[in-house]
């Protein structure tokens, strides 16, 4: 027999808050937690007064509480997961961006890019081509109009400028 859709919640929270305080509080041992989730059975319990069952109320109330703990659980594990990984992101995978650092790379940037404006056009744009834009060899040959063996010179004759300029740097 299940209950009027108007039930009292006033008298369903004078009789089940105490309970479900003392429930809460022994499994969290933290009163505001307790008071938060206490009421939340309570919104849950306004929600569903059709079916809560006049024999037995307690049992729906404290089977709400208990599944209210376990998604509790079930999010903290996730944030706890989350938050984990992302400090090994946060730890592991990214950088810092050291001052010093930032200055070799726009210097060694700056040097590669002086360098392949000594070459000759046609070598700087087919070495561009392959190396930073990922074009194939026969890609290249094909929209210059010249021999795969040709294309393959002009990377080389890059590459050994390129290592050169690079070397007397350092």
């Amino acid at each position: 027999m299940q209950v009027e859709a108007k039930v009292d919640l006033g008298s369903l929270s004078r009789r089940f808050r105490p309970a479900l305080m003392a429930f809460f509080v022994r499994r969290l041992h933290n009163h505001a937690e307790a008071e938060d989730l206490t009421q939340e059975v309570l919104v849950r319990l306004a929600a569903h007064t059709d079916t809560l069952k006049a024999d037995r109320p307690d049992a729906y109330v404290f089977q709400a509480a208990a599944n209210l703990l376990r998604d509790r659980a079930r999010k903290a594990a996730v944030r706890a997961r989350y938050g984990r990984g992302q400090g090994a992101i946060d730890a592991g995978e990214v950088e810092e961006r050291d001052p010093d650092r930032v200055l070799l790379g726009r210097v060694a940037l700056a040097t590669v890019t002086a360098a392949l404006k000594e070459l000759p056009e046609r070598t700087r744009s087919i070495f561009i081509l392959f190396r930073l834009e990922n074009m194939k060899q026969r890609e290249i040959a094909d929209m210059y109009g010249l021999s795969l063996r040709v294309v393959e010179r002009h990377v080389v004759k890059a590459s050994l400028h390129l290592r050169a300029r690079l070397g007397e740097d350092r």
